[in-house]
């Protein structure tokens, strides 16, 4: 049997596409495609989900054949009520363009523009029957420069492929950046509740906060930081992370370390370690690219497992953390997938023309 393959693109709009929708069926198909990608075999899927095995098959056919809209798109309906065929298609090309924020604005656009009135739930049933949901945008950064992105990614490609040349450097690579987790504010977060409850989460002032300056590495998965509950993150810090990853490899002949645009980066104190250690070399990441940086996806994950519920105090919080950060090996099959070498990169085609005029 095909396996099902996720980017961690992918993997994310699938969970968010499953998180917001209403409809039983298109749950049973989302999960569908993320439990088998994550590993599990089809047969305990279809009994997770109550579904024959062969019904599932059918699913993951479609997810790997047409994508995700056709996945999320239900056929037996049956016919769009009052809207004819080309009215379907007018509203289907106004929803495409992310106009509406809730169905009462689709509601009084079709009475305005047809002159057909629809109930607050029969707008919801049409919406559903022509293969319209409700998800979240997709947001990036549209400041960044695609073909900047593509090219750093070609010389990433270019270094990595020369490191593993039989007369070359013993080399190791190393995604760094800084995360700042706060006591309190990272709490919100999504759960299934009852219709109407309250759900109350506990969130502290914001002035406790937890700062990591990390370091990733793509060969073994190896993660290193230095973390403070005092001191903010400046050069000497960055040093000191250095440092740790030289004691760490004293057999290593050259560290590539990819780095943002941080203004500790190019502090006296590291330029003139720098200059004292020539086997560190800083590669910098194209500008608002986190989408460059792996370790983006690691600070995501943590946040994820360990900030998602409530800490009584900050060093509780500290503690949960530490349980993500220092026991990576325990989500190795989860973290194998997020942390690939797969970059995604919004191609210009894909971006909206008032955001390439405005760059």
């Amino acid at each position: 049997m095909k396996t099902i393959l996720l980017r961690p693109d992918q993997r994310s709009e699938l969970a968010d596409r499953r998180h917001t929708t209403h409809d039983k069926r298109i749950y049973q198909r989302l999960s569908a495609v993320l439990w088998v990608a994550e590993g599990k075999t089809r047969s305990e899927v279809a009994t997770l989900l109550g579904c024959r095995v062969r019904q599932l098959g059918e699913w993951l056919r479609l997810f790997r054949n047409k994508g995700l809209e056709a996945l999320c798109t239900l056929h037996n309906y049956g016919d769009p009520g009052n809207l004819t065929a080309a009215q379907i298609a007018r509203l289907k090309h106004e929803v495409s363009t992310g106009r509406f924020r809730n169905s009462d604005q689709i509601r009084h656009w079709l009475e305005e523009t047809f002159g057909v009135t629809y109930k607050p739930s029969g707008v919801k049933d049409l919406l559903r029957r022509i293969g319209v949901s409700y998800h979240k945008v997709t947001g990036f950064l549209w400041k960044a420069k695609p073909e900047k992105q593509r090219e750093f990614v070609g010389k990433y490609r270019r270094q990595r492929g020369a490191a593993h040349r039989p007369d070359a450097q013993r080399t190791r690579f190393y995604f760094v950046d800084a995360c700042h987790p706060i006591w309190g504010l990272d709490l919100v977060y999504s759960c299934w509740l009852l219709i109407g409850q309250r759900f109350l989460a506990g969130m502290g002032s914001g002035r406790k906060r937890l700062n990591i300056l990390g370091a990733y590495c793509p060969d073994d998965h190896e993660y290193l930081d230095v973390r403070l509950t005092r001191d903010n993150i400046n050069g000497e810090q960055f040093v000191n992370l250095l440092r740790l990853l030289w004691a760490s490899h004293p057999e290593v002949e050259r560290f590539v370390l990819y780095v943002d645009g941080a203004k500790y980066y190019g502090s006296p104190v590291v330029k003139d370690w720098l200059r004292r250690h020539g086997e560190f070399h800083l590669e910098p990441l194209p500008a608002y690219s986190p989408n460059l940086n792996l370790i983006e996806r690691l600070w995501k994950f943590m946040r994820r497992r360990a900030l998602s519920r409530w800490h009584k105090t900050f060093e509780s919080m500290q503690q949960a953390v530490g349980e993500v950060l220092d026991h990576l090996g325990e989500y190795r099959s989860e973290l194998d997938t997020l942390m690939s070498e797969h970059f995604h990169i919004v191609p210009e085609t894909e971006i909206p023309v008032e955001y390439r005029e405005a760059s």
